[in-house]
């Protein structure tokens, strides 16, 4: 990746994109019922501080991505050691999302289609996406990107047309209070805005350095709006009950969609776009390991890398969880306090804290 180099547009599209995920397909904040759209309203700003700690990181070592500035700050034995974390880490983050990919085909269009070919599948496409090199990746993401927000637009208008929209769903707001809401922000805050740690390895790769952080705030805020306007829309249409108990409230709203008995499934709709936002996310990891692999052990960008980590990817997605419920379970209730706060929150932080400690020490000395 080395010569590659991408734009300010494409960079744009690919955080908004790598937001979006899967996590516009899934219950994000329903913990707090009719108040989840105040959950994922304040979420952003905890994700506009989180990118600003990244852009400061990057500004210090603006040619070097993660793996190889954390050695350059805490030296080269500890910093190898987080280094491989995280690469790890986004093995096993690429992993969980292929799997929700997977499973979400299973359970919507494939019932008869085994997970395991399902899974052989995406991974040849994705490794065939990441032997063509970044640089292509994001000039097919920012197409994808007009492509798949006209196809959200007109979804949602079909629900206006269809009036599945009842208000009446989203009252009586803040019925319980902050609580539910407080507690929903560590698992809303680190997915997916603690995940944008993966652009810590691909800033420097952009053309014009002076446009990052400004494009990447856009692109937050951009997000966050959504995510606010997405989950209203799914409270209005579902109710809080249904919302909790589906797994994928988007696909059960857009399966009322009936306008004269003429347009309707459109949950197929909502399918490909769970393909394309999916492939995109798990490619965003995927590119990341393979950098981080290959800067850590000074490995010569070839075939063999992708094809195993692509490899561990795919198995892991089968391996990770026996079930879907237990998969769901593991990401609510350990990944956000064992993985994503530690390598999402905790390190770049401390490693932020100890540049500036040891610039205070060069100008004191100096």
């Amino acid at each position: 990746m080395s010569n590659e180099r991408i734009d300010g547009y494409q960079l744009f599209c690919l955080i908004v994109l790598f937001l979006f995920g899967t996590t516009i397909f899934l219950d994000i904040g329903s913990g707090a019922k009719q108040d989840a759209w105040i959950v994922t309203l304040i979420s952003p700003l905890a994700g506009l501080i989180l990118f600003t700690i990244y852009f400061q990181l990057h500004k210090k070592f603006p040619t070097l991505p993660l793996t190889e500035y954390v050695r350059k700050i805490w030296g080269n034995f500890l910093g190898s050691i987080i280094s491989y974390f995280y690469i790890i880490y986004f093995i096993y983050i690429a992993s969980r999302v292929l799997r929700d990919i997977e499973e979400i085909l299973i359970n919507s269009a494939y019932f008869k289609t085994s997970i395991t070919v399902i899974g052989i599948c995406m991974m040849f496409t994705l490794i065939y996406t990441v032997n063509f090199g970044f640089e292509v990746f994001a000039r097919v993401a920012s197409i994808c990107f007009f492509l798949i927000g006209l196809t959200i637009l007109i979804i949602n208008i079909m629900f206006i047309i269809t009036e599945l929209i009842h208000i009446e769903n989203i009252r009586p707001i803040l019925a319980e209070g902050w609580k539910p809401i407080v507690k929903e922000l560590p698992l809303n805050i680190t997915v997916p805005y603690g995940e944008l740690i993966t652009f810590s390895m691909i800033l420097p790769y952009l053309n014009k350095q002076t446009k990052i952080f400004k494009t990447g705030m856009m692109a937050v805020l951009f997000a966050g709006l959504y995510f606010t306007l997405n989950i209203l829309l799914l409270i209005c249409v579902l109710g809080t009950d249904v919302l909790a108990r589906s797994s994928f409230p988007a696909l059960k709203a857009a399966s009322f969609i009936d306008i004269a008995g003429f347009i309707q499934r459109l949950d197929s709709f909502v399918i490909i776009l769970v393909v394309f936002l999916g492939f995109i996310k798990v490619s965003m990891f995927f590119f990341c390991a393979v950098i981080g692999m290959n800067t850590l052990f000074k490995i010569k960008s070839s075939a063999l890398t992708t094809y195993s980590i692509g490899g561990i990817i795919f198995l892991s997605s089968i391996m990770i969880a026996p079930s879907y419920q237990k998969h769901l379970d593991e990401g609510l209730e350990i990944v956000p306090y064992m993985l994503h706060i530690p390598l999402q929150i905790v390190v770049p932080l401390l490693l932020l804290l100890t540049v500036l400690i040891k610039g205070k020490i060069k100008n004191v000395m100096n």
